[in-house]
């Protein structure tokens, strides 16, 4: 049987691209699970692909089954490339999966051409669904949580929840030896650095029990790890199949459990592995102590992103993320002390946020130790607690929002806050320019930066952050519950959707 998996989405001046995690874990694990089984990957946005080009290669591979995954903002794509393929192959079993499934679920099954919606994690449901077809049955009734279309058309939603794996450690290897793993070390992934870089994407847990009130639930709130064992392993296999030097982790709360960091630091400098780490969908840092600390740098740790979001605690209770803003304050100092390059996300523009409210973010900003920060504003996506809130507080700011008209990650659509777009834009400089525009702050992250001699490109960035901020704001356009591209800042594709960052 030929399966060919998909991972949707068109490259854009700003979108950061990584290895495709999630279908390479999928593709491992169902070739370790399933006999006779031929898989290709497509990355179209690696490839930077048309849709035609994303066709035509499932047609010269005439694949029994194709699985397509896509973020929320990356989802434009997805009715014409699914109703391309069901035109191309004609026969072909069609199921779509990743984040943009779990949030929209039967829905997909108007607005896609597809045969299966796969929620959560794909690999048990997914198993489970290619079983029964290579057994010439069309009836998945059997399959927990699977959205499908019957014979007779009807779309049917199968009771139960979705299977998860519960020990993560019989998960093989991603299947990195399907794609040109050296084709990503010439693109700017999720990483401040730069490229070139020798590096790969790991994923070493799932779920978490914060309860977050923009993420997406696609892993639960259970926390499920690897054991250090098992991480440094895959790292082991990297460096002698890739000849890598640095690894990306990509898990939502990697420090949850310290004792885990300090074995995996520990079991690094028995096995002597020289790589660096970088941490870009962040570590909590209210939860850091300095035994910790010490032994991410001790492994390797040289940036690692730090989640503030805001620093108001009236909005901390609000979004539930329920951060201890003195404790962050002194993760941030313990690792950068250690010289690891620090950077925050902050969100600007919750529901009943004020600018006194962000101001409070600004000044956690500047009285921190922290290198950069990254502002983003709003998204409310779907399937989350805070679209319901938006739903209940103003639901005629969700009336017009085109998730996939825009590219998300600068582009955000909508104003939740209760000021201006203008005050909005003027806050996320503000956050900004307290950070670059302090003269002892940049000496220290030139020296800081992990390669300080590539911070010269990091350095554009920076100054269009500083001279783009809020400019169509200021012609008097206004983002409230309108589609529109008007650019505050960089949005919240990777934050609302961080629970799947790094397993698209």
């Amino acid at each position: 049987m030929r399966v060919m998996l998909i991972l949707a989405g068109r490259r854009t001046l700003f979108r950061w691209v990584s290895p495709p995690l999630g279908i390479l874990q999928l593709a491992g694990y169902l070739r370790n699970r399933l006999t006779n089984l031929e898989i290709r990957v497509v990355d179209q946005r690696a490839d930077d692909c048309t849709i035609e080009e994303v066709v035509s290669r499932a047609a010269e591979f005439a694949p029994d089954v194709v699985g397509i995954s896509c973020t929320t903002s990356s989802s434009g794509v997805l009715g014409e490339l699914s109703s391309s393929i069901r035109g191309a192959l004609p026969k072909a079993l069609l199921m779509i999966g990743g984040p943009h499934a779990s949030a929209y679920g039967a829905e997909l099954m108007n607005t896609a051409c597809t045969d299966c919606v796969v929620i959560g994690e794909g690999e048990l449901m997914c198993e489970h669904v290619l079983r029964i077809w290579q057994e010439g049955s069309r009836d998945f009734s059997a399959v927990p949580g699977l959205v499908w279309r019957s014979a007779e058309g009807e779309c049917l939603t199968n009771p139960g929840p979705a299977p998860v794996i519960q020990d993560l450690d019989t998960l093989p290897f991603p299947a990195y030896d399907l794609i040109d793993v050296r084709s990503y070390w010439r693109l700017w992934s999720m990483s401040l650095l730069p490229p070139p870089r020798r590096y790969v994407s790991m994923f070493t847990s799932r779920g978490c029990p914060y309860r977050c009130i923009y993420c997406h639930e696609i892993f639960g709130k259970r926390f499920r790890a690897q054991s250090p064992e098992r991480i440094v392993a895959e790292m082991e296999h990297y460096v002698r199949t890739y000849g890598i030097k640095e690894v990306e982790f990509f898990d939502d709360i990697f420090n949850l459990n310290g004792r885990r960091v300090i074995e995996f630091s520990e079991l690094v400098r028995r096995r002597n592995l020289r790589v660096s780490i970088s941490f870009p969908n962040a570590l909590r840092a209210d939860i850091l102590t300095e035994d910790v600390a010490d032994a991410l740098v001790a492994a390797g740790t040289r940036e690692s992103a730090l989640a503030l979001e805001t620093g108001s605690p009236r909005i901390q209770e609000l979004i539930q993320k329920r951060l201890n803003i003195p404790r962050y304050m002194e993760g941030v100092a313990m690792l950068a002390k250690r010289r690891v390059f620090t950077y925050a996300f902050l969100m600007f523009g919750f529901p009943t946020e004020t600018a006194a409210d962000m101001q409070m973010t600004v000044d956690v900003v500047r009285r921190s130790k922290l290198h950069v920060a990254y502002a983003f504003v709003v998204t409310p996506y779907p399937k989350t607690e805070l679209f319901d809130l938006v739903m209940r507080l103003a639901p005629g700011k969700l009336a017009g929002i085109d998730y996939a008209g825009t590219d998300l990650s600068f582009y955000p659509c909508v104003n939740l806050s209760e000021v201006s777009d203008k005050v909005l834009a003027a806050y996320t400089r503000k956050a900004y320019s307290a950070l670059f525009l302090n003269p002892f702050r940049a000496l220290r992250m030139v020296r800081d930066f992990p390669r300080p001699w590539s911070v010269v490109r990091y350095a554009p960035g920076v100054l269009l952050n500083l001279t783009r901020l809020g400019y169509k704001y200021s012609q008097g356009q206004e983002t409230s519950g309108m589609k529109s591209e008007n650019g505050i800042t960089r949005g919240t594709a990777r934050v609302s959707e961080r629970g799947n960052s790094g397993r698209e």
